[in-house]
């Protein structure tokens, strides 16, 4: 008759699935049930979780990336030094050691995008053309048919 009465005496229970934790207070003959219903309410939340749960992606910014629209904003446009377009990228809260900065810089140069003058340690860059020619030449470029071609109606 002990044995019954142990049976309906209350027992806590905590429960923890991944990240989430319950507590179970039923009687002795229910835990088994209790826990099974806690497991499925649990895998059943989380499967209903909205996805701003799951951490974004981030797309990476190269610093290569960042000086491309640099050019791209025309901020070229004035002579700059290494040092000027290391302190415009922390601006814009992009903080990259200097040299990754210069072989960035030198790239662009290499690209034709941009031109260096100057002496070494005291290199200035600007932009190879003013925007409107750069975006001029690029349509020229996509209208081209392969292989030298004109289009028809166009004299050679």
């Amino acid at each position: 008759m002990s044995n019954m009465s142990n049976n309906k005496e209350p027992v806590k229970v905590r429960l923890t699935v991944g990240d989430m934790t319950v507590e179970i207070e039923t009687t002795l003959e229910n835990v088994e049930e209790a826990v099974r219903r806690s497991v499925l309410g649990i895998q059943q939340a989380k499967a209903t979780q909205p996805a701003q749960a799951k951490k974004p992606e981030r797309r990476t910014t190269t610093c290569l990336d960042l000086l491309e629209r640099l050019v791209e904003e025309g901020w070229f446009s004035t002579p700059r030094s290494l040092s000027e377009v290391v302190g415009e990228l922390a601006r814009r809260g992009y903080h990259y050691d200097p040299t990754a900065v210069a072989h960035g810089l030198l790239d662009l140069v290499r690209r034709e995008a941009l031109i260096r003058e100057g002496k070494p340690k005291r290199y200035v860059y600007r932009a190879s053309k003013p925007i409107e020619r750069a975006a001029e030449e690029e349509a020229e470029k996509s209208g081209e048919v392969e292989g030298g071609a004109t289009p028809l109606g166009q004299a050679s």
